[in-house]
This record gives structure tokens, C-alpha cells and sequence, in this order.
């Protein structure tokens, strides 16, 4: 008996720490680009903002929300829409985002650089709960290089935890700097370790129900 409950809960632990589903980044492909004609938008081509759909600017002129359309030579990662930080001039954007099962995560986006020149095109990004800071990190580049996928360092959190992800702009402040697309927060898959474990646990626990059934 005592075995069996030492199972179950054994069991449970590595299930609960694998079963984290992908936390909702809205917007996270800026293809929601609803209500933004009257607030700048340039012949569907390109627009400065305080807010778009799920993205609140923090610093700086504003998020610069552009299309396939904008320049000749980039296209969005998919979709037909993308981002720039370094609008007017380096600016930064975040969104809060509430975790509704616990687990371990990793954010991941599409970077590109528009300029030739070095240090012109940083990105950073981080995800913070409150003043702590949980992961971080900086993307540089220079064009013609192609869209390029981020990801970042893991990170656990609770049910209920609410974190900021927070881009901005690192590169030369010229209105001309890195692309972002596509982000997404997904669950970290379970390492093999734990498969094994959770396949040793559930031998044990067949191997035990049989003795048992056998002493009876």
C-alpha cells in the first residue's frame, strides 16, 4: 500500500512537470492589425504606435508595425505582418502574460536585421515576474541575412504567475534596426531521464500489483 501511494505520487510529480500547455502570446504574429487604419497606418504598408493588438510600447517612438509591402527586399516570417522597435527611435514594447498551469517554458521568436551595418540591428528580449528577472538575452545581425528563430533560456513557473515579456531595441537609434515575428511561449519538453523514470515507476508499480495478487 505504502508503495503504491509512494507511486502514484512519484508518478504524478513527473506528469505535473510535463504537462504545462503553451501559454497564449496575443498578437504574438501581428497579423491582428484591426482598428489600426485610423491610428496611422500607411496605405497597409506600415504604422507607428503607442498600442497594437496585444502590445503595449514601453520607451521610445513607438512600434512600428510593417507588411510584405513596406520593403522590397523582406517579407514577414510568415504572415504578411511584422515589427520594428527601432521606429522613430529605439523603442521598446511588452505584454503581461498569466500562466494558467505550472511548469517549465521557454519563449522563441523570428529575428532579421534590416541594416549592413554591425551593431545597428539588436534586439532584446526579456521575461521578468515583477523585479525578478527570469530570462534574458540579445540578438544582433546584418542584413541580407534571413529570418533567424530565438529561443530563450528556461524558465518555471507557478499556476497563476503573471510575467512580462518585454522586447527593445539595442541597435544604432536611426529608425532603421532588427525585425521581430512570430513569438510564442511553449512548454519544455520532458527530458528522456524522465520518460525512463516514469517508464521504471510504472514497471515497479506492475511488478508490486502482481506479488500482491499472487500472495492473495
Amino acid at each position: 500500500m505504502r508503495f503504491g501511494k509512494f507511486l502514484a505520487a512519484a508518478v504524478a510529480g513527473v506528469l505535473v512537470a510535463g504537462a504545462a500547455s503553451a501559454a497564449t502570446v496575443v498578437n504574438g504574429g501581428f497579423e491582428d492589425v484591426s482598428g489600426l487604419n485610423k491610428g496611422g497606418l500607411n496605405k497597409g504598408k506600415y504604422g507607428i504606435y503607442e498600442s497594437i493588438s496585444g502590445w503595449t510600447k514601453a520607451t521610445g517612438g513607438g512600434i512600428e508595425l510593417q507588411n510584405n509591402a513596406t520593403l522590397g527586399n523582406r517579407d514577414a516570417n510568415s504572415g504578411n505582418w511584422y515589427v520594428e522597435l527601432d521606429s522613430t527611435r529605439n523603442s521598446s514594447m511588452y505584454q503581461d502574460i498569466t500562466f494558467s498551469t505550472a511548469g517549465v517554458y521557454a519563449m522563441s521568436f523570428f529575428y532579421a536585421p534590416r541594416t549592413k551595418t554591425p551593431g545597428d540591428n539588436g534586439v532584446s528580449y526579456s521575461i521578468a515576474n515583477g523585479s525578478s528577472e527570469l530570462v534574458s538575452g540579445l540578438v544582433d545581425g546584418v542584413a541580407p541575412a534571413d529570418w533567424m528563430k530565438v529561443t530563450s533560456g528556461s524558465f518555471k513557473v507557478d499556476a497563476g504567475d503573471t510575467l512580462r515579456l518585454t522586447f527593445s531595441a539595442e541597435g544604432i537609434s536611426n529608425s532603421l534596426g532588427g525585425f521581430i515575428d512570430d513569438v510564442s511561449i511553449a512548454p519544455v519538453p520532458l527530458p528522456a531521464s524522465a520518460l525512463l523514470l516514469m517508464g521504471a515507476l510504472s514497471g515497479m508499480g506492475i511488478a508490486a500489483r502482481r506479488r500482491k495478487s499472487r500472495a492473495a
